[in-house]
């Protein structure tokens, strides 16, 4: 594709140096007092606010950790978190962001793998997310405890001056190349690795997503994605603070009445949000609740056709799916409001370049990426903390695509996730699809398990007793999909695993039906 609009307009974007100097322009552009975060309880910090609680932790994370530090980190979303945050880059110190719902052993795994010796967190989150056993392994296990709350006491008179006054520039010494942020893949395959996203990559993907999309300091956004989702960060956080949109933050997607109420009170015109948490936002709210939306973003896990008309109807809001991933800052394509292309995740972003590689036996091609937006570099067990790069710069996404005449990208599995049947391909994600339309908004996963007469089979599960084969073959024979496409079995188990950003456990489900017997 040749150069356009939106990749000038990208690289006029693009023109911080860290993430501190695109707050700091903010700022200044559009005033201190402007409410940058709020919540559903009526909290709420100003872009002046902000800065100077920014400033003066900057200093407390200065003279405590060494520059360049990764510390763990377990907040929620919330307005307390990213002036937390914006302390860390202010100060040069690089969040390893947490997921405390993984559990213990991979959580530790984590640490280790960042080499990260300190945790930092709130005394307060750790009482309401019950999660007092686990710092005390993390104690036990020769972590150093930080807590918020010690650091907001000891900071003293001559801090808040200081914050004062500090809170006016932005610090020198940061670049795109400097470290901002860690996080972790699921761990599925292996003990997690690290992402490392820089400066750069944060603001390059926040470019990309304006040049992409309408938005600006006039609207107004709501969203409850955790800060160690990618996601969460990059758009919840980084982009909103960039851009002085006015977010609501709230902890947790799974209130689902809470995420609604929020939207209406902030009369909300952008939504963040995951199929999975749009379906249980929409299905407890009224039609005033999200009246003010003129636009719903999704990402994470792709999008059914049942979720986006539902909100066509309900709410009149266009749901604009986006795809990407974690290495990628995350976002590699995203839909355009004013032409959405629904069974697609829209167009690359711009400055984003593609290779595309042939898979043998399946309609389409790996998709292989590389831009200012493409992470630094893996960490990986036992690598001691240092960052392998991507050989080239190019991210090898593991997607099976089909990209349209404009550059709409179609996805048509991970390349992991395909069953052998009798010498055919089946994507496990295509029989997803389709038993979607069948059960609407019912948590269910496909995996592929032995089969001494095909090699292997497709076994489908879902939490819903009366679901049958039958009825997915009578959808199937309406849609026109072939019988090879359709699993061999159904299983109804109790409970479908996922994940903390609502997305099927598919590593998790395989264990199960494995279990259970093939």
């Amino acid at each position: 594709m040749r150069p356009g609009p939106e990749d000038d307009r990208f690289r006029s974007l693009y023109r911080f140096a860290s993430i501190p100097e695109a707050v700091l322009a903010a700022r200044r552009t559009l005033g201190s007092g402007r409410v940058a975060f709020e919540d559903i309880e009526g909290a709420a910090v100003t872009h002046g606010q902000l800065a100077l609680a920014a400033a003066v932790l900057e200093r407390r994370l200065r003279a405590r950790f060494a520059p360049g530090e990764r510390v763990g980190l377990l907040l929620p979303a919330a307005p307390g978190a990213a002036a937390v945050l914006l302390a860390f880059w202010r100060a040069g110190r690089v969040p390893a962001l947490l997921n405390p719902t993984v559990g213990a052993g991979p959580l530790l795994s984590a640490l280790r793998t960042a080499g990260c010796t300190s945790v930092l967190s709130s005394r307060g989150f750790a009482e309401k997310g019950g999660f007092g056993d686990l710092f005390t392994l993390l104690r036990a296990e020769g972590l150093n405890l930080v807590w918020t709350e010690d650091l907001r006491e000891v900071a003293t008179g001559f801090d808040r001056l200081a914050g004062f006054v500090a809170a006016r520039r932005a610090p020198g010494d940061l670049g795109r190349e400097t470290e901002a942020a860690v996080l972790f893949t699921s761990g599925t395959e292996g003990a997690p690795k690290g992402v490392v996203l820089t400066h750069g990559n944060l603001l390059a993907n926040v470019a990309q997503l304006q040049a992409r999309a309408p938005i600006g300091p006039d609207d107004r956004a709501v969203s409850a994605l955790p800060l160690f989702h990618s996601f969460g960060l990059t758009a919840g956080i980084v982009l909103m603070l960039a851009t002085g949109i006015r977010t609501g933050l709230h902890p947790s997607p799974l209130h689902y009445r809470v995420i609604p109420e929020l939207a209406r009170k902030l009369q909300a015109t952008i939504l963040l949000g995951t199929d999975t948490f749009l379906a249980g936002w929409g299905r407890r709210a009224t039609a005033e609740h999200f009246a003010s939306l003129r636009a719903v973003v999704a990402g994470a896990e792709p999008v059914k056709a049942t979720t986006r008309a539902f909100w066509a109807e309900r709410f009149g809001a266009t749901v604009l799916e986006g795809y990407g991933a974690t290495e990628t800052g995350p976002v590699m394509a995203l839909n355009d409001l004013g032409d959405p292309r629904p069974g697609t995740v829209g167009r690359l972003l711009p400055g984003i370049e593609h290779r595309l590689e042939p898979v043998a036996g399946v309609e389409g091609h790996r998709l292989l990426v590389r831009g200012p937006n493409v992470m630094a570099g893996y960490l990986l067990p036992g690598g001691g903390g240092r960052v392998a790069p991507p050989a080239g710069g190019w991210y090898d996404t593991g997607d099976i695509v089909r990209l349209g005449e404009e550059g709409h990208v179609v996805i048509v599995g991970r390349a992991k996730r395909f069953a052998k049947v009798g010498g055919e391909m089946v994507s496990l994600a295509a029989v997803e699809a389709l038993a979607g339309e069948v059960w609407p908004g019912e948590p269910l996963g496909a995996a592929a398990l032995p089969c001494p007469r095909k090699g292997q089979k497709v076994v489908l599960a879902l939490a819903n007793p009366a679901a049958t084969l039958e009825a997915l073959r009578t959808r199937a024979r309406e849609a026109g999909v072939a019988e090879i496409q359709l699993p061999a079995e159904l299983r109804i188990l109790a409970e479908i695993p996922v994940t903390a950003s609502g997305k099927t456990d598919f590593p998790r489900l395989q264990a199960l039906l494995e279990a259970a017997g093939g």
